[in-house]
């Protein structure tokens, strides 16, 4: 009786160091595959409730704004106003929590594309970005972000730059925008 249950505690033992092993394994597999999830759950709450930019203290504004462009030998001047409004906070996956702007022109036209010469070039316009972070004041933007720019599509390419006197023959001569506003974001 004696040799017997010898012969069962190491054969309970195994089992016992098999059972626990299989244990094991099977809460890391699980940690493991639950990480990634987790990690995401942390930086979405973190993003949604930490990482909320300030609201502005002004909320609505206009910024008028002046520029001068030159085609084919002529000079032309565009004047309008950027209307921004403030909307609110939005969140996407991929860039977290930003400050919605509403923005336009006051003039009609079509999403800030001042069209040149519709008849003979029909992808010939200038672009004056919205830019209401940086109007409105966000220190993240530059003057660059609102910079107009030349835009023109040929059979090839699409150009979009301050001067293409050499496809164009039109560039820009003057930009004059309003400042941004000072101390309306935090």
């Amino acid at each position: 009786m004696n040799n017997e249950q010898t012969t069962e505690k190491p054969k309970k033992s195994l089992v016992k160091k098999i059972v626990i092993a299989i244990a094991i394994l099977f809460v890391a597999f699980i940690v493991i595959s639950i990480l990634p999830f987790l990690y995401f759950i942390v930086v979405v709450l973190y993003s949604v409730f930490i990482d909320v930019p300030s609201k502005p203290k002004v909320k609505h504004c206009e910024f008028p704004f002046k520029l001068v462009y030159e085609y084919k030998g002529e000079q032309y001047t565009i004047e309008d106003t950027i209307v921004c409004d403030y909307e609110g906070i939005s969140w996407s996956l991929d860039g977290g929590n930003s400050r919605d702007w509403n923005c336009e022109f006051s003039k009609d036209d079509e999403y800030g594309q001042y069209y040149i010469d519709v008849e003979n070039e029909p992808t010939l316009f200038i672009d004056v970005p919205y830019a209401g972070d940086y109007y409105m004041g966000d220190k993240n933007y530059s003057a660059e972000d609102a910079r107009p720019l030349i835009m023109y599509q040929d059979e090839t390419t699409n150009y979009m730059e301050p001067d293409k006197v050499d496809v164009a023959d039109i560039k820009i001569i003057e930009w004059k925008p309003s400042k941004p506003l000072e101390g309306n974001i935090k």
